[in-house]
């Protein structure tokens, strides 16, 4: 397992970075947020992991070219150097102990500064409606968020193990899980996301473009449900049940 580079980036370019990423989980949160940070921050693509157990599958697109499943992007936004890992796919389970473990170790080598880790989280543990996400605190993190720490509740997956290898190689920083639909892409807890994100790192990030995703799948959503409601009126009116 190894980082390839695609551009030429000193260690001194990443020192001192912000280290944000997420995965495909609840909501895909991490993934949205991770994207959604690339695109408004234009960041550059720099690299990509090369793991064991590479996923056979790529795309192409005008604004990227070739998308590699793992890619690192860099950028100095308004002073502030950021580094995203876009998971545009999801490390083989065989790989995911090494993948978190390999990145985390590469962060600390690298002397970035913090980390940011991005998830989805069931609605069902709001306490409030006014509450839009929960936190963790990471490797030593001394600072706080304006939001309840989740504890107490098992963290799944491969954002539970780039939070457990970034606390074992003391890289201080937090995991941000917002609120989301767990079946479908949520951009909405997306937006709740990059916003923390903009508060941590002092910036401020446009969502809009998240909101506009958001409303558009809200609204196929909602076609859909009352395309489902009249078929099943349809369904009993003609006395037989429908099965889906």
């Amino acid at each position: 397992m190894n980082i390839v580079l695609l551009d030429k980036v000193s260690d001194s370019d990443l020192e001192g970075s912000t280290f944000i990423t997420g995965f495909q989980g609840f909501g895909m949160v991490g993934y949205l947020t991770s994207r959604h940070l690339v695109m408004e921050l234009k960041l550059k693509r720099i690299g990509f992991v090369r793991t064991r157990y590479y996923p056979e599958t790529t795309i192409y697109t005008r604004e990227s070219g070739i998308v590699y499943p793992f890619e690192l992007y860099y950028g100095v936004v308004e002073g502030r150097k950021i580094l995203v890992l876009l998971n545009n796919g999801t490390p083989s389970v065989r790989d995911r102990t090494d993948y978190a473990e390999f990145i985390a170790r590469w962060v600390k080598e690298k002397k970035i500064s913090n980390a940011i880790l991005v998830g989805g989280l069931d609605p069902s543990l709001k306490e409030s409606e006014e509450e839009k996400y929960r936190w963790v605190p990471i490797g030593g993190y001394t600072g706080k968020l304006n939001a309840a720490i989740l504890e107490n509740r098992h963290v799944i997956g491969p954002l539970a193990l780039m939070m457990i290898f970034m606390d074992a190689y003391k890289v201080p920083g937090v995991a941000v899980f917002a609120y989301t639909e767990l079946y479908r892409p949520d951009p909405r807890a997306s937006a709740v996301a990059v916003e923390v994100i903009g508060e941590l790192l002092g910036l401020k990030i446009d969502t809009t473009r998240l909101l506009e995703e958001a409303k558009i799948i809200e609204s196929i959503e909602a076609e859909r449900e009352k395309m489902m409601k009249n078929v099943e009126v349809e369904s009993s009116e003609k006395g037989h049940p429908i099965y889906l």
